[in-house]
């Protein structure tokens, strides 16, 4: 499912919570595909910025490909799970508490990742600082996606976050949370989408803990709701789990391009 369903004015301060941190190393995995193609589109292997990097996915599974990773994060909750799941096997990459828009963004940078993180900053302060770090062959890639995406589930599954959605008071897909994920596009020169799926196993309490991890569900916003929500999800599961195991399908998009100092006119591609 999408990151979130927040609203437009929403920070993301849901990611400072330790417990949406702990949630957050239920998550799947993006497809080793996706990770072998953006190794094919980056020719220079210096410096990766993984910006809003959470717990560092995408920084700590490119990292021995590079001499240095930045992975930087306001959350000191995420950053900490990050280092924990290293366990010191990437020493170079660095570890910066900060918000996008503080931090030292400085050239040169061969390649900037943001997974699903790209709708928590604000580009007119955040793109022209990158812009000016990129290297002339560098690239920036916006990836998202690593929640079920097929399974024979899939269908009553999105039923019941739709309707959770309504009842923690937001609208599905409405305009507050489209102008939310497509605030970056004027500030971003895309040059290329591709999508990427891979087959999961997951246990049925690891994939509903997993949830949790994104904005809208959780548990300090949710509050006693979390467990009613958390049972729905288990009654759409628990028919196809196997040893209390489900499989399904991730699909992730990646999108590639070059942050841009001034944003595109109006009507501009």
């Amino acid at each position: 499912m999408p990151a979130t369903q927040a609203s437009a004015v929403n920070t993301g301060a849901e990611f400072l919570d330790e417990d949406v941190a702990r949630a957050y190393a239920h998550r799947t995995d993006y497809p080793p595909a996706l990770y072998a193609r953006l190794l094919a589109l980056t020719p220079g292997r210096g410096r990766l910025l993984d910006l809003g990097c959470g717990p560092g996915k995408l920084g700590r599974g490119l990292a021995a490909q590079f001499e240095d990773v930045l992975a930087v994060d306001p959350s000191a909750a995420m950053l900490r799970l990050g280092r924990e799941l290293d366990a010191a096997a990437h020493p170079n990459i660095a570890w910066i508490e900060a918000t996008a828009e503080a931090a030292p963004i400085e050239p040169p940078l061969d390649l900037i990742v943001m997974g699903a993180s790209v709708h928590w900053v604000d580009p007119a302060r955040v793109f022209p600082k990158l812009a000016s770090a990129l290297t002339a062959g560098g690239l920036m890639a916006l990836i998202d996606g690593d929640g079920p995406a097929q399974a024979p589930w899939i269908g009553a599954w999105r039923a019941v976050i739709r309707h959770w959605v309504g009842r923690m008071g937001g609208v599905w897909n409405g305009p507050a949370h489209q102008a939310l994920m497509s605030a970056h596009e004027p500030w971003f020169d895309r040059v290329g989408v591709e999508t990427f799926t891979a087959q999961v196993e997951q246990s049925v309490e690891d994939l509903i803990e997993a949830e949790h991890s994104r904005a809208s569900w959780a548990r300090a916003k949710m509050g006693d709701l979390a467990d009613a929500f958390d049972a729905d999800l288990r009654t759409v599961l628990t028919p196809y789990a196997r040893g209390g195991k489900v499989n399904f399908e991730v699909s992730s998009r990646l999108t590639w391009g070059r942050p841009l100092a001034a944003p595109h006119a109006e009507g501009e591609p």
